[in-house]
């Protein structure tokens, strides 16, 4: 009787210690599907990082990942280091000068219909 007492303590201490699945947004300066391509793709690498998704229209990541394993700022700060502002972080410059041209500031905006002055 000790030891299936014993058992379900040690049971359910492992139980209450797995790490939670937390899911955070984080608002990206990306402006195309290369940009999620690259964003999703380098994310997902991240530990801790259970899935990743971009939403072009809005520019917000969405990321599932363990608490355990990583924080919010630290996935901010990979957001940076690929080449993209995340929220109030700026981008690294180095990291930005390697992305495609077609992801760089500016680039898609012959995309956007121009308003007509009536």
């Amino acid at each position: 009787m000790k030891k299936l007492i014993l058992t379900f303590f040690i049971a359910a201490f492992a139980f209450a210690a797995q790490a939670q699945v937390k899911t955070i947004g984080i608002k990206t300066s990306a402006i195309c599907e290369m940009c999620k391509e690259t964003l999703e793709k380098d994310l997902t690498f991240e530990k801790g990082v259970k899935s990743v998704n971009l939403d072009l229209e809005t520019k917000v990541l969405n990321i599932a990942y363990l608490d355990s394993k990583t924080d919010p700022e630290k996935l901010r700060k990979r957001v940076t280091m690929v080449g993209y502002h995340a929220d109030s972080l700026k981008r690294d410059p180095k990291a930005y000068a390697k992305l495609d041209e077609c992801c760089k500031d500016g680039a898609h905006d012959d995309d956007v219909p121009k308003k007509k002055d009536n």
